[in-house]
């Protein structure tokens, strides 16, 4: 998530004495502000626009006792509408003092005056999130902090940190669409987004699959910064998931040609290949079960129904075969980009660990194949090949483990394989270093 991040203390609103004579009823006013009595500031203001409601100070001590008296409501929540009255006579009596011959000294302190509110509810949101007192004096903090950062919102509309703290806290209470609106807003105001900026806003156009906004983001991103290598990943992640894998690819490759020896364009390379073998492995899978069941039924039919489903058996059993055949081709591709990374730097623990991932998954593929077909010595072929296939994932899984043994992801995938290969001693380690 972003993170979060406090405003200098809220600055104090000064009341300005001046020595000349003042209008009596702004004396008042400035008096009932002095001693708390907001609610008499009030009344004498709206006397005071009664007679004139171009009274410039009138509205800019209603403005200052309407936000003072909202600081005194414990839930934040009840405070937005009076905010909302206090930024409208703020900027009232900003636009009468502009007009006037001689603006009087209250000129100055009307951003002040809104700063100073902005801030206050901006800070008191940040402590319901993070500081365990203010969470204990409250029942529900998280909603406090989200009303706190709405109420910095309608003081301050142009803050677009209140706008990220908004859509983080949304976020992080999992209410996706609020947080990609309150974001969104935050980007209108930001003069120049920095790249976590770009990042946080294109991942939540992820997360709620909105693929076309992503995209538009990302060039835009890209132009900015052309050289992080996670902007790339993204788009090619999005070139996939719209079927565009040749785009993916080229993308990567034009990169890699333009900085060959750079190990990290090579594992998005592979990682975006492997990302469609998932898919069409899923595809398979289901195949499988469909076809084993069909031939079943086929083998229980006779006459024209059996010819029928011999038929359609054998258009199944075809396109698996395709589905089989793009899936190898795709993983043995996956497999070379992530062997590149590792030629490239072989200390790389997370290149190691995807290589076992994509030889134990391609092992569990044959294995499927193995336990759907009624042909043994087929059977014995696929289950031999998949056995192939897992001590490879053993020796990239062993040598992420060896380079970094703290990680007990390591050792819980080394288990699985030890144990479907039946070594017995080496899977009870494996189990102890995983922490089972």
């Amino acid at each position: 998530m972003k993170s979060l991040k406090f405003l200098i203390p809220a600055l104090i609103v000064l009341l300005v004495w001046s020595c000349e004579t003042i209008d009596p009823l702004v004396e008042e006013m400035q008096t009932g502000i002095l001693i708390g009595n907001y609610e008499a500031a009030i009344e004498t203001a709206n006397r005071a626009l009664e007679e004139d409601s171009t009274n410039s100070l009138a509205h800019y001590y209603k403005g200052v006792a309407l936000g003072q008296s909202a600081q005194l409501l414990e839930d934040p929540s009840e405070r937005k509408p009076i905010y909302e009255e206090t930024r409208k006579s703020l900027l009232e009596s900003k636009k009468w003092m502009e007009r006037e011959e001689e603006r009087p000294d209250e000129y100055d302190d009307v951003g002040e005056a809104i700063i100073s509110f902005w801030a206050f509810e901006h800070n008191q949101g940040i402590d319901f999130l993070t500081d365990d007192s203010a969470r204990a004096a409250v029942p529900t903090p998280d909603e406090f902090a989200l009303a706190n950062f709405k109420n910095a919102t309608v003081i301050e509309p142009d803050s677009a940190l209140s706008y990220i703290a908004l859509s983080s806290t949304h976020f992080n209470q999992g209410n996706l669409q609020s947080a990609i609106t309150a974001y969104e807003s935050a980007m209108e105001k930001l003069e120049e987004p920095e790249f976590d900026d770009y990042d946080f806003m294109i991942n939540l156009y992820l997360l709620d699959e909105d693929l076309e906004n992503a995209e538009s983001l990302l060039n835009e991103a890209m132009e900015i910064y052309p050289d992080e290598v996670r902007l790339i990943e993204y788009l090619a992640d999005i070139y996939i998931q719209t079927q565009r894998t040749d785009e993916a690819i080229e993308l990567v490759r034009d990169l890699i040609a333009q900085d060959p020896e750079n190990p990290q364009l090579y594992r998005v390379l592979g990682t975006q290949i492997y990302q469609s073998v998932n898919a069409i492995n899923n595809d398979i899978s289901n195949l499988l079960e469909e076809s084993f069941e069909l031939e079943r039924e086929m083998l229980r039919a006779s006459g024209s129904e059996r010819d029928a489903k011999e038929a359609e058996l054998d258009e199944m059993r075809n396109e698996l075969d395709e589905l089989i055949a793009q899936s190898r081709e795709l993983t043995e591709l996956a497999a070379a980009e992530m062997k590149k990374v590792i030629e490239l730097d072989d200390q790389d623990h997370e290149a190691f660990n995807i290589l076992g991932v994509i030889y134990q998954n391609e092992a569990a593929n044959l294995f499927d194949q193995r336990n759907f077909t009624v042909d043994n010595e087929r059977a014995q072929e696929l289950d031999e090949e998949a056995r192939e296939n897992l001590r490879e994932a053993q020796r990239f899984y062993e040598k992420a483990a060896e380079i970094k043994p703290e990680e007990e992801e390591y050792w819980m995938a080394l288990f699985q394989v030890y144990t479907t290969l039946g070594m017995e001693e080496k899977a009870r380690d494996a189990m102890e270093r995983a922490g089972m």
